[in-house]
């Protein structure tokens, strides 16, 4: 290996623990499997306790509505299904519930005490150009 691919080697590791970039994926897989287990858990555990209930809250035919009633042979007419968007905002505020709770539990977050701060962006922007 030259000198110049240690130096760029150097400086790849160097800007890696810098940036604390290793950390940053391992949050994002983390919490990627988070929300997994917590939509594991709504529709294993909590969708089937509130379904029945929003079948009662329901008319028969579900959370329709018809905004443009169809014509007289039974064509056009617009009607809006609102059953998938009540499940849905239903899981968003449990979900969100959950992984907050799994956090206050878990996890003590702390702002940093050290910010990331650009001195030299010119040279930075310079040296970039010439590579």
């Amino acid at each position: 290996m030259t000198e110049k691919e240690g130096k760029k080697k150097q400086s790849y590791l160097d800007f890696m623990v810098k940036f604390n970039v290793i950390g940053v994926a391992m949050g994002i897989i983390i919490g990627s499997n988070l929300k997994d287990i917590a939509k594991a858990m709504i529709d294993g555990l909590i969708m089937p306790f509130i379904k029945p209930l929003i079948k009662k809250v329901t008319p028969a035919g579900g959370l329709k509505f018809t905004v443009v009633p169809p014509d007289d042979e039974g064509e056009g007419g617009v009607q809006l299904n609102l059953d998938k968007l009540v499940t849905s905002i239903l899981q968003f505020a449990c979900l969100s519930i959950i992984i907050f709770g799994m956090l206050k539990m878990g996890v003590d977050i702390k702002k940093s005490k050290k910010w990331v701060v650009v001195k030299n962006w010119d040279g930075m922007v310079g040296a970039l150009k010439k590579s």
